[in-house]
């Protein structure tokens, strides 16, 4: 399967052009906006007077300016009509509202969809989406939304992806309000057995997705065999009756039983024998995921569709299962920080190091100048002039086992607000456990003397703790809600213990400062920590 096609490499040959193109194109529409008039848009001719003028910027330099877009307010940043704002954690735990416009949506291209239907066309079989997209299709779109339900809906609008070729058509890919929207999902995979291609916006949830048949598969069958969906399966009525449509047949019904029973390992390929591949973002982060998923796909290759921020859609994969991105040049004018310190200048694309580490500045088509994402991105090589990168982390990034990117600044929030419910931290370390799925925090923890009401458990403080975790991070929040965290684990102990601990797991250094570290950056074995902590005491 060809991943970068003959349109692509011409766009990317030319990608120094285009960049400066798009730095004019915005120059020129935003020149009578609030915001290039401060800036003197209108004598802005290269991209050294751009730089000379408009400053490095990040989410607060913006906040009141959207809040006043959010009121109604036209060309304060710019002339692009936003088509929603999407609504994501901020790395001080304040929530950012990020404008998209229906113009950047236009240059976001259905390259990945391209992609994926060429697979259909080629296979005659279906494709099957393990999520859905909480957003009316048939309703204006709403105000707040995540990047990925605005880009889909309005690839959708646009004809640009055919519902069609989904199990379930556009009324299971846009779905509001079913609870219970896994059962509904794999009892209309099980039905289904033409899927070629599985996907998900993230390819943790294709992880999930079969993690969910495993722990559940004899109850579904159950179910299914009895032609029943329980009462207390909270769906919809128009779902209900849709899953009760699907027809079984005695030997696909058998055929999910014998491979179900004979375990787990391949059962993708075993149970959909024309599976022709995954599709989902997915990077380094996720490889204990990766790890466990490939045990369910079996040699179903991946295709980790493109790497984007609610900012921007920065780049498309170069190859199956691979993390390499090449930067799709229509999208924003790009900008790069190094990341080394070796040099203070920005660099365009085309300028690039091949090895090193840059912070990618984007000037995009829905009211960001010269903003700074905060990912890390590491140089890989170059399709024409545009160069291929690999997602290394997230500056100031903590914790993220499911997408919640959860900064060590909102943790010390949720940690310090603990306060207001009369628990006194005085020292902690949170780790991410992908043990059992969904994953979860592990926090050790020490309190201040007396501190806390009298009894208190490790449980009654992982309630607590999990509730300002859920206020001081809405992805956090959403996906606890969603099942794809689970409840976090707190271990309770003594100053002196929690100093035995550090020890142990390695928080201190031999040499310099013992400066407090609260993240523990391998995966955390759970088991071991309660050991550690049991030796202890």
């Amino acid at each position: 399967m060809d991943i970068i096609d003959e349109e692509l490499k011409a766009r990317c040959g030319a990608a120094d052009e285009i960049n400066l193109g798009n730095l004019l194109t915005v120059i020129r529409d935003n020149k009578d906006t609030e915001y290039g008039k401060k800036y003197g848009f209108e004598d802005i001719k290269r991209v050294e007077d751009y730089r000379s003028r408009v400053p490095l910027t990040d989410y607060s330099d913006y906040e009141e300016s959207i809040a006043r877009m959010r009121n109604g307010e036209k060309n304060v940043l710019t002339v692009y009509s936003p088509e929603t704002y999407c609504c994501t954690s901020g790395t001080t735990g304040a929530s950012k509202y990020i404008p998209v416009s229906r113009t950047a949506l236009e240059r976001y291209s259905d390259y990945c969809e391209r992609c994926k239907n060429k697979l259909i066309r080629e296979k005659h079989g279906r494709r099957f989406l393990i999520n859905s997209f909480r957003t009316d299709i048939d309703k204006p779109p709403s105000e707040l939304s995540l990047i990925t339900e605005a880009y889909y809906r309005y690839l959708y609008e646009s004809g640009l992806m055919s519902a069609e070729t989904y199990v379930g058509g556009k009324d299971m890919i846009f779905v509001r309000g079913e609870d219970d929207i896994m059962y509904a999902k794999v009892w209309e995979a099980f039905a289904s057995p033409d899927i070629v291609l599985f996907e998900a916006v993230f390819m943790y949830e294709i992880l999930g997705f079969f993690s969910y048949i495993e722990e559940n598969w004899r109850v579904m069958l159950r179910d299914m065999k009895a032609h029943n969906i329980p009462g207390n399966i909270s769906l919809s009525e128009k779902v209900r009756e849709y899953l009760l449509s699907l027809k079984l047949t005695e030997r696909r019904l058998e055929e999910i039983e014998h491979e179900c029973s004979a375990g787990f390992g391949g059962i993708a390929v075993r149970l959909w024998k024309r599976l022709e591949l995954a599709s989902g973002i997915g990077n380094r982060r996720y490889l204990t995921e990766e790890a466990a998923l490939k045990r369910y796909l079996g040699g179903v290759k991946c295709y980790y569709q493109f790497y984007c921020a609610s900012e921007c859609l920065l780049g498309m994969p170069v190859r199956l299962d691979d993390f390499d991105y090449v930067l799709f040049p229509d999208n924003a004018f790009f900008e790069f920080i190094r990341c080394d310190g070796k040099s203070e200048r920005l660099y365009l694309p085309h300028e690039l190091e091949v090895g090193a580490l840059y912070e990618p500045v984007i000037t995009n088509f829905s009211g960001l100048y010269r903003y700074r994402m905060g990912d890390v991105v590491r140089i890989k090589g170059f399709e024409g002039k545009s160069p291929i990168m690999e997602f290394m982390y997230r500056k100031g990034q903590a914790l993220n086992i499911a997408g919640e990117k959860y900064d060590i600044n909102q943790l010390e929030r949720a940690v310090y607000d603990l306060r207001n419910d009369g628990m006194i931290v005085d020292n902690y370390c949170f780790g991410a456990s992908l043990e059992t799925i969904p994953g979860k925090y592990i926090a050790v923890m020490s309190l201040e003397k007396g501190s806390g009401p009298d009894g208190l458990t490790e449980d009654m403080l992982a309630e607590h703790l999990d509730r300002s975790l859920c206020r001081n991070s809405n992805d956090y929040a959403d996906l606890r809600g969603l099942g794809q965290l689970d409840m976090p684990r707190v271990l309770l102990c003594g100053i002196n213990e929690y100093a035995g601990f550090a020890a142990d797991v390695g928080l201190n250094r031999k040499h310099g400062h013992n400066k407090a570290k609260h993240i523990f950056k391998q995966e955390v074995s759970e088991r071991k920590w309660t050991a550690i902590i049991h030796k202890a005491r």
